[in-house]
């Protein structure tokens, strides 16, 4: 619905995101990936623990 609305300042932002995604993808993947890790692992200690 931004894009219906007001298609020129959405485009300019989506393309901006877009830049700033291809730029950092890397650091994204590898960021997320240690939150995911790290989140299994406190789970699982807790379970383990409880």
């Amino acid at each position: 619905m931004y894009v219906v609305w007001t298609p020129e300042v959405a485009n300019a932002r989506l393309s901006a995101l877009r830049n700033w995604l291809e730029r950092h993808q890397e650091q994204l993947v590898i960021t997320l990936a240690l939150v995911l890790g790290l989140w299994l692992t406190v789970r699982s200690i807790a379970e383990l623990v409880a």
